[in-house]
């Protein structure tokens, strides 16, 4: 069998027509859809970036293997291997589909730039698009489509290969996107919320990349940064609709330029005569923020506008009785990996965490899992329970966001670091229910410390959470420094209430309300 794996980083479901977003931003994306099975509540287990994409890797949480962050001790994957020989219960996901006879690739400059090496550990071939790969906005989509059609040229008519495609166009600040913006703009209105009473309820709330003055510190006065933003300037703050929506368009156009990317990679397999005997599969590493919990343009916060990723999978032969259907069971990202596995007569490790979803793609009943629990670690640290319709989320740490009614509530746990909502009622999280819910937010609380303490109790390493211990030794900070925005505030006539809430970002204790 023939895989092509489409990797986008930072797309939201809810921005592509096959999830019903009213704007034609990705139409060879919706095609696929069309022809294949669309995941609707598929989570990634750990969120951002590198957390992500170890758990694709290596179908273990990133509570197991160490990978929980960006930075610090929290970003070293811990091989549960001895020496020269990794557990067999536990291999890599990518290398155990190589070492069952599937050649497997990847075009990606993602290992050099969050340095994972074990990411590519798992490939029998590594492709940098570019000798600049890796870098901030060194990694065009039409350089990583010119190396994926360059290896497909070559290699598309041979048996049994995985080729994974990464594209990062996505991800802010949304370069090379004029051409597509007109266009993203007269196929629809954009998305309505966040709406004006919605805007006007995040002023006063402190973060970066929140409502009220947007800007980084420390990227405020950085020429590369700046340069980066001439194309689609991004506003000093989000005060109205005109400033929402302007963020949105670029984000929008953005995913319409890496569509295209796509419908280039399909037209070459359709030239060597495989695309209808290829499985194609589109997902992404995580999604991003505009106006949930206050912020916009970011994946900063263990929520679904942040964990839920987009799984469209086109299977030929597999597929076909549930074609344009969409599955409504949730499920982990990579229990992908393990669904390969099992249409592919490999044998699923012992000691993975994926499941696979194999009757899904048939159109049978399937039932999903029953709840997931997903770890964030950048700009806060916390984890989300999703069960039904609730979400329950519990920060570790709440770095330097401040949204009103959030933090600082001494009627609720820990000083308010705990949150529920109802997504069918609430889709944007806009009230937190915890007190008003104390029964689920009791079951949920219980149900996320019943699975810390069984999945720490499988590791070896002494059972110490990688996601506390960070909280502990550093704080969120990577992408912010608490001295430099406090400073910001002071200079620009914030609250004290705004100013103290930075210091008690400085100080924070892991557990520890006001």
């Amino acid at each position: 069998m023939r895989f092509l794996l489409v990797d986008i980083d930072s797309l939201r479901p809810d921005r592509l027509g096959c999830y019903g977003y009213t704007r034609d931003t990705a139409p060879t994306i919706d095609a696929i859809a069309e022809e294949g099975v669309r995941f609707d509540r598929c989570h990634v287990s750990d969120s951002p970036c590198l957390p992500s994409r170890t758990a694709l890797a290596t179908c273990r949480v990133g509570a197991k293997t160490g990978v929980v962050t960006h930075y610090g001790s929290g970003q070293w994957y811990d091989e549960p291997g001895e020496g020269h020989q990794q557990d067999p219960e536990r291999p890599l996901s990518f290398r155990h589909l190589m070492e069952h006879g599937i050649r497997t690739v990847t075009v990606t400059g993602f290992a050099q730039r969050h340095l994972a090496h074990h990411f590519t550990a798992g490939f029998q071939e590594h492709i940098q698009p570019t000798p600049l790969a890796g870098l901030v906005a060194q990694e065009d989509g039409a350089d990583v489509t010119a190396a994926a059609t360059r290896w497909l040229d070559a290699n598309a008519s041979d048996d049994d290969w995985l080729l994974h495609v990464n594209y990062w166009d996505v991800h802010h600040p949304y370069l090379g996107i004029t051409p597509y913006v007109d266009d993203v703009r007269d196929s629809g209105p954009p998305a309505a919320w966040p709406d004006q009473d919605a805007i006007d309820a995040q002023q006063g709330g402190t973060g970066i990349r929140t409502a009220d003055l947007w800007p980084v510190p420390g990227n405020i006065d950085d020429e590369g940064i700046s340069a980066l933003r001439e194309e689609w300037p991004f506003p000093e703050r989000i005060a109205d609709r005109t400033d929402a929506t302007h963020l949105i368009d670029g984000y929008d156009a953005a995913i319409r330029r890496v569509d295209d990317e796509v419908a280039t990679l399909l037209a070459t397999l359709d030239a060597h005569g495989v695309r209808d005997e290829t499985c194609i599969i589109v997902t992404g590493d995580h999604g991003e923020a505009f106006g949930e919990h206050g912020i916009y343009a970011e994946h900063a916060f263990p929520d679904p506008a942040c964990q839920r990723v987009p799984l469209v999978v086109s299977w030929p032969g597999l597929t076909d009785a549930a074609a344009g259907t969409g599955v409504d069971d949730l499920c982990y990202q990579f229990d992908l990996l393990a669904t390969i596995c099992d249409a592919s007569d490999v044998p699923i490790p012992a000691g993975w965490d994926a499941e696979p979803f194999t009757a899904a793609l048939r159109g049978e009943p399937d039932g999903g899992r029953d709840s997931l629990v997903c770890g964030h670690g950048i700009y806060t640290f916390g984890r989300a329970v999703y069960r039904d319709q609730w979400v329950y989320i519990r920060l570790l740490h709440p770095g330097v966001f401040s949204m009103p009614g959030q933090y600082n509530d001494p009627a609720l746990p820990e000083g308010g670091l705990e949150l529920l909502h109802d997504l069918d009622a609430d889709p944007h999280m806009t009230e937190n229910l915890v007190t008003a819910q104390p029964e689920v937010t009791a079951e949920l609380r219980t149900e996320l410390d019943r699975w810390t303490a069984e999945v720490l109790s499988s590791v070896d390493a002494a059972g110490e959470d990688p996601l506390a211990r960070m909280a502990v030794e550093s704080g969120p900070f990577l992408y912010v420094d608490p001295e430099e925005l406090a400073e910001y505030y002071a200079a620009n006539g914030r609250t004290e209430q705004q100013r103290a809430i930075v210091d008690r970002a400085r100080r924070y204790p892991p557990g520890a309300g006001d």
